[in-house]
């Protein structure tokens, strides 16, 4: 598998923007708690910026140049591509701005918070709509957008409230967020088991490039599939303990282990999609 840069870049990217859509929805829960957000979203916002630049040196990493992306751009009308390296850049000065901003006021401004969001979500079909409008048909369909969001959502979800709870002491909030966060990764595993189901149903009949059907191609990575849905289900399961347990006590260890799991899982679950078009 050759698309070692394009994995790191949408995985980095869909995190760091599903950070963000979460972040926002914390900000009003904060608030209402009598919590000052700047206080528990600095460290955040700071991770979502690096993930963001870590996104975007691997795009150029797989554009070859610098010079290729601003070639791109010029195919806007025409182009998913270039579609999605002018929302990728939007959405990187806006979270730049948001976080550049709340370090020198002290204080986050959600209405800049909101629209790095909703950009983000828009970039996030930028990025679905390349894959989905290729000649690899195994990617020609509903599931790259399902996979793309349910892993936005559910990477964004737990890294959020990871480094979001650090501050806050097991505080009655941080149990609050926690289940937030559960609900919100548990949506966005049922969104990416919707389209699975989906595809396996027509995966016999989905040819790769070469000819090949996919679901031969697929069967030599069952194992790997198999491997991402156990860690992947530790890590929720640990995440459901953490959002459920009558206990106020929250174990930062667990936390982490969560944190780790999905990642990998999700990270897993992307090289398997990426095999379809090897």
């Amino acid at each position: 598998m050759h698309e070692w840069p394009l994995l790191i870049f949408t995985i980095c990217m869909q995190a760091a923007i599903g950070g963000i859509v979460m972040l926002s929805i914390f900000y009003s829960k904060m608030k209402k708690n009598g919590i000052d957000p700047f206080k528990v979203m600095k460290l955040p916002l700071l991770v979502i910026t690096v993930l963001s630049f870590i996104g975007l040196g691997a795009s150029f990493v797989h554009l070859g140049t610098p010079t290729h992306a601003f070639n791109a751009i010029l195919g806007f009308s025409h182009s998913w591509m270039s579609r999605e390296i002018v929302v990728t850049g939007t959405f990187i000065a806006f979270v730049c701005a948001t976080t550049g901003l709340a370090l020198l006021q002290k204080k986050v401004n959600p209405a800049l918070l909101i629209i790095t969001a909703i950009v983000g979500i828009i970039d996030v079909y930028c990025m679905a709509a390349i894959y989905s409008n290729t000649l690899v048909n195994g990617w020609n369909h509903a599931n790259t957008f399902l996979s793309f969001y349910g892993t936005t959502f559910t990477l964004g979800a737990i890294l959020a409230v990871s480094l979001s709870i650090i501050s806050l002491q097991n505080s009655k909030l941080s149990k609050d967020l926690l289940k937030t966060a559960f609900l919100v990764v548990f949506a966005g595993i049922a969104v990416q088991l919707i389209g699975l189901a989906t595809y396996s149903s027509l995966e016999g009949e989905i040819r790769q490039i070469s000819g090949q059907a996919a679901a031969v191609s697929l069967g030599a990575y069952e194992g790997t599939v198999a491997i991402r849905w156990i860690i992947e289900l530790i890590g929720i399961t640990v995440l459901a303990y953490l959002a459920l347990a009558p206990s106020k006590k929250v174990y930062y260890s667990f936390v982490y282990l969560a944190l780790l799991a999905i990642i990998i899982g999700e990270g897993m679950s992307r090289y398997v999609f990426y095999v379809l078009g090897s």
